[in-house]
């Protein structure tokens, strides 16, 4: 056999050694599950603790965030990407708008239509609860070559539905995302 066929050979015979067993597959989903939820739930927290000192909770990090990432989001945006009804945001985001965080304004298009922004004061905020999280995912990116952390992204875009796959694109497409809007 010429050697290009057997070192193709011995690669095909390697990927079915690695193919794993349906009890072996069964296993890494649920690790795959474990982990994604304990490090959903220590994301989390890296911002609850912060967001605890100016009286605020998840929902307004989420609406910060989107507000920062995609300026001029408007609610109806903002609720089909957090999938929640608008009463389920709506105490956070006044309280963010009263106290100077977020800024509203008619659209140009239809004055029904509010369009939400970050304030200074409200990038300042977003920036300090989330530095937790930056370092944390930081530390996870130090730790692993560039190759796993492509094989990463990959992985998790994977797992996205399309109009979630779209958010990605929209959230990421600034070409620095630690400007200020």
């Amino acid at each position: 056999m010429p050697k290009n066929q057997t070192e193709k050979a011995d690669v095909v015979k390697t990927s079915k050694q690695l193919e794993p067993s349906a009890h072996q597959l069964k296993q890494l989903i649920h690790k795959g599950l474990v982990l994604h939820f304990m490090v959903q739930l220590s994301i989390g927290e890296d911002a609850d603790a912060r967001l605890g000192t100016s009286s605020m909770g998840r929902v307004h990090h989420r609406i910060l965030y989107f507000a920062h990432f995609t300026p001029g989001i408007t609610v109806s945006e903002l609720l089909a990407v957090l999938c929640v009804k608008h009463q389920n945001i709506q105490a956070a985001l006044r309280q963010l708008v009263e106290e100077g965080y977020i800024l509203t304004r008619a659209s140009a298009e239809d004055g029904r239509v509010k369009r939400i922004y970050c304030s200074r004061k409200g990038d300042k905020l977003l920036e300090f609860v989330s530095a937790g999280q930056r370092e944390r995912i930081q530390r996870g990116y130090d730790s692993v070559s560039a190759r796993d952390l492509q094989s990463y992204f990959k992985v998790m875009e994977a797992m996205l539905d399309d109009d979630r796959r779209g958010w990605v694109q929209r959230l990421t497409e600034l070409d620095d995302p630690s400007e200020s809007v």
